[in-house]
């Protein structure tokens, strides 16, 4: 997982919980904001995303080795 892919699923995860503690959406769509966060802020603190493992699809540029 590149680090750019990273940093905007760290972006998307503040913007979700900002819009929760703001209090604009509840009920069922809140509950599934909060999985879906959950899930975004575990890729982008492991580098790790299941999907794309299950997928075999890959962010991450070999050119960045080399820098």
């Amino acid at each position: 997982m590149s680090n750019f892919d990273r940093l905007v699923r760290f972006i998307v995860v503040l913007l979700l919980i900002s819009i929760l503690y703001v209090g604009k959406l509840n009920g069922p769509i809140a509950f599934i904001i909060i999985v879906v966060s959950a899930m975004f802020l575990f890729a982008s603190v492991t580098a790790f995303c299941p999907f794309y493992k299950s997928t075999n699809m890959s962010t991450y540029d070999d050119s960045e080795d080399y820098l």
